[in-house]
């Protein structure tokens, strides 16, 4: 019995990290509806202080 449950806990475990990795929109609209807090995003600064951007001018970052 004691499996079974270690079992079950593993397969619900898997099935919430996918479930987030798969549908992370959804998985915001689910933990703000249960009441969690979501992580803030940070204000993107550019590439000003990144030092793998492009400084040729040529595009992007890294």
């Amino acid at each position: 019995m004691l499996e079974l449950a270690v079992a079950v806990l593993i397969v619900f475990a898997a099935a919430i990290y996918w479930y987030a990795r798969l549908f992370p929109a959804g998985w915001g609209r689910m933990r703000t509806a249960v009441g969690l807090s979501t992580p803030q995003s940070t204000a993107s600064k550019g590439c000003g202080g990144c030092s793998g951007c492009d400084r040729a001018g040529k595009g992007g970052c890294h």
